[in-house]
């Protein structure tokens, strides 16, 4: 069975404002190396999957983002959505796509924007799932292993083995958790039973039309109808108007917590979600203050602790006497604010856009 990567790029990763913009969302900064997020998750899997059977799922504005930054990306390896509808959508058309155009095969469904290490470890996992799938024809979704009580993270409980594969295990999934709070985040450490949600998957294309026929059962005749029609005049059209219908919708909400024909595999390398500046700490080195450096500017910390600077132009950034910060120039913009409040510039990008003259500036 032909082996597919189909990675998830629709986002607009607006916790990391101001460098994430309208025009530069994400998956195509280069925050924790030379490469763009985008590169650095399509490198990981060109050892097991060719660049010719790796897809990327995004809209068609960010699609042509995505062109101009990464030339060397065929354009045929590029599948549009009309509009984001969330993750249901994306990995359902994805998956029509792939059979419209080759027949069945194995997915592996990874978001485009996360920090992962050791690559090894990681494809080792990705093996393990793909032989999950063959052996057991379930939808497989990676859990992390986790490194701490981590409250922005959904949980997977996972149940009795399934599988003793080379590298990592294959569990039933007895339960998903929100986000919980710091006592419950806690307790799931501390239990060993549970596992982040990594929101990466591995499936058969067939598989999650056939659950998606179940739970999603308009969506997915618009994808059988798509395939039938692929190539045609009014193919374009089936999915515009499917989209349309259909609500935003997680693959989690929409299938995963609702089938019996889930598992998980027990993943044990360096993962986060990188998804606000507060991950900075995490996956990049401080000094011996704690301090994360980051940009091609200079810096001067004096007296300085647990503060996070990203300097992306000529000049210096000076700072002295203060702690747990984080400081970020970077083109026309300069923010400052302390590290309780990153959960909440979501709330300063509600206060840009409510003021036109701002809006510039997103």
């Amino acid at each position: 069975m032909k082996e597919f990567v189909i990675v998830l790029a629709g986002g607009k990763g607006e916790r990391f404002w101001p460098v994430s913009r309208s025009r530069k969302p994400k998956q195509l900064l280069r925050l924790l190396s030379n490469n763009t997020m985008l590169i650095e998750t399509i490198n990981r899997t060109l050892d097991i999957v060719p660049i010719e059977h790796t897809f990327i799922v995004t809209g068609p504005e960010l699609a042509e983002l995505i062109s101009e930054t990464h030339p060397e990306i065929p354009k045929e390896n590029f599948i549009t959505e009309p509009q984001g509808k969330n993750t249901a959508p994306a990995i359902g058309l994805a998956a029509a796509e792939i059979i419209a155009r080759y027949g069945d095969g194995i997915m592996y469904v990874l978001a485009s924007d996360h920090y992962i290490e050791p690559k090894s470890a990681f494809q080792s996992v990705l093996i393990s799932a793909r032989d999950a799938v063959l052996k057991t024809d379930r939808l497989i979704l990676m859990g992390i292993e986790p490194s701490r009580a981590e409250t922005a993270y959904g949980y997977i409980h996972a149940g009795k083995k399934i599988l003793e594969l080379s590298d990592s295990d294959c569990y039933e999934v007895s339960s998903f958790k929100e986000k919980p709070n710091r006592v419950k985040a806690q307790e799931f450490y501390l239990s060993g039973e549970y596992l982040w949600n990594s929101g990466n998957f591995i499936m058969r294309a067939g598989k999650i039309l056939e659950e998606a026929n179940i739970y999603l059962p308009d969506f997915a005749q618009a994808l059988y109808k798509y395939i039938e029609e692929f190539d045609k005049p009014n193919s374009n059209k089936i999915i515009e108007e499917a989209f349309e219908t259909i609500p935003s919708i997680s693959i989690d909400f929409a299938i995963l917590e609702k089938t019996r024909n889930v598992g998980v595999i027990w993943s044990r390398f360096k993962w986060d979600d990188v998804g606000s500046w507060s991950a900075m700490e995490r996956v990049l080195c401080s000094d011996n203050h704690n301090n994360i450096q980051i940009g091609k500017g200079e810096f001067l910390l004096e007296d300085t602790y647990e503060t996070t600077i990203l300097n992306d132009l000529d000049g210096l950034i000076v700072t002295y006497g203060i702690s747990d910060m984080v400081i970020v120039r970077m083109n026309d913009v300069v923010l400052v604010m302390n590290k309780t409040r990153i959960q909440q510039i979501r709330d300063l990008i509600d206060i840009l856009k409510s003021d036109v003259k701002y809006n510039k500036y997103l």
